[in-house]
């Protein structure tokens, strides 16, 4: 047979059970935060690197294979991965700047935006801290990951466009 417990909480007991509830979501919340914080101190580097050599790889060859016909679903299907790659780069150093430079009240308001906030946040706080050369980077890096993704996307509709001509 199987016995059910039943709590009755009224009144004070009530008001004590939902404080420590809060109080445990809210250090599980920082916990999270925390170990978010150093999750990314410890991928960024190793991020910034990839970003790197996908920037290099995309110019060096899926740029040139754009140019032809045959290749523009690849060069496509590359630059949209590549701007995937830069994208999750800024995000990850929006979540360390805004962390870094405005703490953690900053980069849950920016996690409140569905995550992307960060990095707008990131953009204000080194725009207030006069940090211009970071500020010029998050919004090359911004630029390059939409520009990236916007002309793969292109890429991929011309070499579909090109596809249905042919037949």
């Amino acid at each position: 047979m199987t016995r059910f417990v039943r709590i009755n909480l009224h009144g004070t007991g009530a008001l004590l059970f939902l404080i420590g509830v809060l109080l445990l979501a809210g250090l599980v919340f920082g916990l999270f935060i925390r170990g978010g914080a150093w999750l990314a101190g410890v991928t960024y580097p190793w991020l910034r690197g990839v970003s790197e050599l996908t920037l290099a790889a995309s110019i060096v060859i899926f740029l040139p294979m754009s140019l032809f016909a045959r290749a523009r679903v690849i060069a496509g299907n590359g630059i949209i991965i590549a701007s995937y790659i830069f994208g999750l780069t800024l995000w990850v150093w929006g979540f360390l700047l805004t962390y870094t430079l405005w703490g953690a009240i900053a980069l849950i308001i920016g996690l409140i935006f569905l995550g992307i906030g960060v990095v707008p946040i990131a953009m204000l706080a080194t725009l207030f801290n006069g940090m211009w050369a970071t500020l010029g980077e998050l919004i090359g890096l911004t630029i390059l990951t939409f520009g990236a993704r916007a002309y793969g996307f292109r890429l991929l509709e011309r070499a579909t466009r090109e596809q249905l001509e042919r037949m």
